[in-house]
């Protein structure tokens, strides 16, 4: 059984004489209150424990990333949280991102970078700015003497390559 589930919290299209004017996509998609621990409990308890069992919960609702969603992604092995970076896409923002998931669910139960920009040209940077924040947020755990140099070269790989294969069963 091989299921990959996307889960997001997002208020789209929220000014309607923008979304009239210049169709979706134009910026105006807002967080939405999400509530996943609750919600998901079903779902998790019959087919968290599964490994052909692949769910990514994203939202823009940052407040759930600590208090939710890695909590869960850290206990149950079929879960991950994915940062929709096109939302989150400054580097504060990422930076929130790891500072809230990491401590709770580490690199293994992240997704790896998720992208939905239809604007072709902006793919390279965005992930340029994805490789580079995630480094930098490693190098931090390296300068702090939480990661070893070699044990940091691993995880940047993983983290940017390796996982969102694997999350996203892109492998053969």
């Amino acid at each position: 059984m091989t299921l990959l589930f996307l889960l997001s919290s997002v208020y789209r299209n929220y000014d309607a004489p923008v979304f009239a004017q210049f169709g979706p996509d134009a910026g105006d998609d807002l967080p939405a209150r999400a509530e996943f621990s609750e919600a998901l409990q079903p779902m998790l308890t019959q087919y968290g424990h599964n490994p052909d069992f692949h769910f990514v919960a994203f939202t823009i609702d940052e407040t759930v990333f600590s208090r939710e969603l890695a909590p869960l992604a850290g206990f149950y092995p079929s879960m991950f949280v994915g940062a929709p970076w096109w939302f989150l896409d400054s580097p504060e923002a990422i930076g929130r991102y790891f500072a809230a998931t990491v401590p709770y669910a580490g690199f293994a139960n992240l997704s790896g970078f998720i992208d939905d920009t239809r604007a072709l040209c902006s793919i390279p940077s965005r992930h340029d700015m994805n490789r580079r924040l995630t480094a930098g947020y490693i190098a931090t755990l390296v300068a702090q003497g939480q990661v070893s140099m070699n044990d940091a070269h691993a995880l940047v790989h993983m983290a940017v390559i390796d996982q969102p294969r694997r999350v996203f069963k892109t492998q053969a």
